[in-house]
Formats: C-alpha cells, sequence, structure tokens
C-alpha cells in the first residue's frame, strides 16, 4: 500500500504544477498593461472609383472651360484682324463725293454720270489724288469742265463750275477744292480707260 500512497504525492504535485502554469498563462490575458494598436488600411475599390469620377468630372469642366477661352481669344483676335484689314480697305479704296449734294439723277446708259441737286457757292473736291488735264468749256451745256486724271486708268469730270481754285497741269489731292458750282445742277462723271463706268460703286 505504500507504493500507492506514493503515486498519488506524486500525481498530487503534477497537477499543482499544471495548475500554477494555467494561471501563469490566465494572467498574461489580463494584464493591465498597454497593448499594441491595431491599424486597418482601407483599400476599398469603391472609394478609389468616387475619386477617379469626381476628378475626372473636374478635368471635364476644366478642359471645357479651356476650350472655351481659346475660342473667345481667337474669335476676338479675328474680329480685330477683320476690322484692321477693313479699315485699311477703305482708307486706300475709298473715294471722297465731289460736292456735299443729294444724287437726283444716277448713272444709266443715257445718263452716263451723276446729276446733284446742287445750289450755286458748294465747293467741288476732288475725289482722289490725282493731275488736272483740262480746263474748258468746249461743251457749252456742261459749262467749265475741269478733268483729272488718277492712277490706275480713272479720270474724273466736274462740270459746271465756277471761280477755280486750281490750274491746268496742277497736282492735287484727295478733298482738295478746285471750283465752285454754279446755279445750274453739278454733273459729274467718271471713266476707266476712258470707258464710262459708274461712279456710285467707287464714291464714299
Amino acid at each position: 500500500m505504500g507504493w500507492l500512497y506514493w503515486l498519488f504525492l506524486e500525481l498530487g504535485m503534477w497537477v499543482k504544477l499544471f495548475s500554477v502554469v494555467i494561471l501563469l498563462s490566465l494572467n498574461g490575458c489580463y494584464s493591465q498593461a498597454p497593448k499594441q494598436a491595431i491599424i486597418v488600411i482601407e483599400k476599398s475599390s469603391n472609394l478609389e472609383n468616387i475619386n477617379h469620377q469626381r476628378f475626372g468630372k473636374i478635368d471635364k469642366v476644366e478642359k471645357k472651360t479651356r476650350r472655351i477661352t481659346d475660342y473667345t481669344v481667337i474669335k476676338k483676335v479675328h474680329k480685330t484682324q477683320k476690322k484692321n484689314v477693313a479699315k485699311t480697305h477703305k482708307a486706300s479704296s475709298s473715294w471722297k463725293t465731289p460736292i456735299n449734294s443729294k444724287v437726283s439723277k444716277t448713272y444709266s446708259k443715257k445718263h452716263p454720270g451723276l446729276t446733284f441737286s446742287s445750289h450755286q457757292g458748294q465747293e467741288v473736291r476732288v475725289i482722289r489724288d490725282g493731275k488736272i488735264i483740262y480746263i474748258g468749256d468746249k461743251m457749252k451745256s456742261y459749262g467749265q469742265m475741269i478733268i483729272v486724271r488718277h492712277p490706275l486708268g480713272f479720270n474724273s469730270t466736274y462740270t459746271q463750275t465756277q471761280s477755280l481754285q486750281a490750274s491746268l497741269g496742277d497736282s492735287v489731292d484727295k478733298g482738295q477744292v478746285i471750283a465752285m458750282t454754279t446755279d445750274q445742277p453739278f454733273y459729274f462723271e467718271m471713266t476707266k480707260f476712258e470707258q464710262t463706268i459708274n461712279p456710285l460703286k467707287y464714291l464714299k
């Protein structure tokens, strides 16, 4: 019976040792020592899609705004260029009206010039730079007549004039006063290479 006593005694020691180990393990689990924080990284594909959509919309708006701005700038530049070309063309191609009166009879095959509703003493001006090549009254129905030669084959004829302020052979400038009107209606003609043309296509 003695050996059974020692066997129970040995088993009791092992049970106690096992109990101590378990208690120490449990004590570690319930320890009050600070634990390391766990960081969770969000890798949601949905958030990435939302960001891509948002930035995609912003990019589209910026591109659209840029296109509108570029178009507006180009349009303004084009408009300015057209105005400059128009001004240059007008300055280089305009012809001045010979007298400040309304046209009472326009150009036609039977009336190869312009008749103005003039009154006596109005200024007669050169329609464009040129040279006086004729002053005379050979055609009595036209009274005193003045012919000015212009570049590119143009001639201009001023009739029913008086009080000359220029002489034969003089070089004259556009708008220069060369005579005054009489009490007869002022009549005006233009030719190009000796062919009569409609003055209204050139006068401004």
